[in-house]
């Protein structure tokens, strides 16, 4: 039976577009929420303190009449609260994104994230919920993060100025933290958060909790049930799938985003690293409706967008993810340009680094940002992230001029032959792009001994000191509290090729 080509690339019905083909969806991919973390015992002069309020912190973006909610984790809870939806399409914005908490209010008029649960819980859309705005992110065409919080603020209290009743701003509590936090417990509010005042929207968010110990990213969603949680499937490391489903929730925050709107191929170990494997490139069968299914060239791919999905999957024995080079709203046009750097037999790791860096300099002499990232086994995966509009030849076309270079430079070491015989144990320098290739993402572990991770690095790190097996599934976790997504700037690439690749060309 022939695949309606109309549908190739859809999901469930079709996103409205606002005047230049954006949707609140593709908004929504350009942005992450703020973290949130625990405060110190005192706050300086100068910051906007406001309620913890107790409910469930989304996403609100809108273009045109697109309106989407999602949450942290990049679940869709649009249909949920018709309510917000409709009161944010009122507000006669053309562009907006807005960071709040969907609440539902008690028999006192207090938020209650119990009450919000135990009515989601039931199935139903939550009529009586109310939108509480912390911050505006986005304005008609201005990207507000990089501006002081408190123009933000007042750009928020003008969106909001005629707003129905089930959007409100957080308004702020005056006073010391100690006096706040002492009013807040009286009224049973789980704890208040402060931010500076002349703080962008990346300045940190520091969570003051009225009790001994809160959960701040509690989640709507249902815990997706584990199977077999103490199977072993690292064998010399005794690693369980409980371990692994652990760490997988701790950096979903980190590894959602890349793998938003893109298509996945699953690499499974039921048994074990030791074991037999297979990738899975099509949706299970009775797999959850919130794994999203899309077809792409007549198969049903899997994508990723929430954390029960990837939670699902790893209970799956799901170990390593690799994605497409490009996203289900522009298939044709990758995110980035690749050079793959495989070693071979003959490779020592200090060759592989003095390659990598011979690579990031002929990046910086074509005026090109990268960022490089472990494979998680022995090479090293350097990217260029692209302005839309790039295609997958141009991307390949930047690659085989690096490579070239390469194999110029140090005959000797590098390769651009794909055929393992035919390599002499040299490091292939891979430049192959196309559509439906795949590279593992970031923070995905591999079947190696230890749990090694594909971890993004700061170019500065890597020297022949480094070990790449370090980035394991016990050492990331406190690596990226630290450190943050060194592979952020691929989810927003604004590179163009053009002028880098007549260069390559007059060579």
């Amino acid at each position: 039976m022939g695949v309606d080509k109309r549908r190739r690339y859809s999901n469930k019905g079709r996103r409205r577009r606002g005047p230049t083909g954006e949707t609140a969806f593709s908004l929504a991919r350009q942005l992450i929420l703020a973290p949130i973390t625990t405060g110190d015992v005192a706050t300086p002069a100068g910051q906007l303190i406001e309620p913890a309020w107790d409910g469930h912190r989304v996403l609100a973006t809108v273009v045109g009449d697109d309106v989407r909610i999602a949450a942290l984790d990049f679940r869709d809870w649009t249909h949920t609260f018709p309510g917000a939806v409709r009161a944010l399409g009122k507000l006669g914005a053309a562009k907006l994104a807005i960071d709040g908490v969907v609440c539902v209010l008690d028999d006192r008029g207090a938020p209650s994230f119990d009450q919000l649960r135990a009515t989601v819980a039931q199935g139903a859309a939550v009529t009586n919920a109310v939108l509480i705005c912390w911050d505006l992110l986005w304005h008609g065409e201005d990207d507000l993060r990089g501006l002081p919080l408190a123009e933000r603020r007042k750009r928020l209290e003008s969106v909001l100025a005629a707003a129905p009743a089930t959007l409100m701003r957080s308004e702020a509590l005056s006073g010391t933290l100690a006096r706040v936090l002492e009013a807040a417990a009286s009224l049973g509010l789980r704890g208040v958060v402060a931010r500076a005042l002349d703080g962008d929207y990346t300045a940190p968010w520091c969570a003051y909790s009225t009790a001994a110990q809160i959960d701040w990213r509690r989640s709507l969603s249902p815990p997706p049930p584990l199977s077999n949680a103490d199977k072993v499937l690292y064998p010399r490391d005794g690693i369980c799938k409980r371990d692994i489903v652990g760490y997988y929730r701790d950096v979903a925050t980190a590894l959602l985003p890349h793998m938003l709107d893109r298509p996945v191929v699953v690499q499974r170990w039921p048994d074990g690293i030791d074991e037999f494997d297979w990738y899975q490139h099509r949706v299970p069968p009775r797999a959850p409706d919130y794994l999203r299914a899309a077809w792409v060239e007549g198969v049903r791919r899997i994508v990723i967008e929430n954390g029960d999905a990837l939670l699902w999957m790893v209970n799956q024995a799901g170990l390593t993810y690799h994605g497409f080079g490009s996203r289900l709203s522009s298939l044709t046009e990758p995110d980035y340009a690749m050079i793959d750097l495989d070693p071979g037999e003959r490779t020592t790791w200090p060759d592989v680094v003095e390659i990598a860096h011979a690579v990031r300099r002929v990046l910086e002499l074509l005026e090109l940002p990268s960022v490089i990232k472990t494979s998680g086994q022995r090479g090293l995966h350097i990217l260029v992230p692209l302005a839309r509009g790039h295609t997958f030849e141009q991307a390949e076309q930047l690659g085989r001029g690096v490579a070239s270079l390469m194999l110029r430079l140090m005959p000797d070491r590098c390769t651009i032959e794909n055929e393992k015989e035919k390599r002499q144990g040299k490091l292939l320098v891979d430049h192959k792009q196309f559509m439906a290739k795949t590279l593992v993402l970031p923070y995905s572990l591999r079947a190696a001994d230890g749990a090694t991770v594909s971890t993004p690095l700061a170019w500065d790190e890597l020297t022949a000191a480094l070990d790449p097996r370090s980035f394991t599934l016990r050492s990331v976790r406190a690596r990226l509290d630290g450190r943050g997504d060194l592979a952020a700037p691929l989810l927003a690439g604004a590179t163009q090729l053009s002028r880098a690749l007549a260069q390559l060309r007059a060579q």
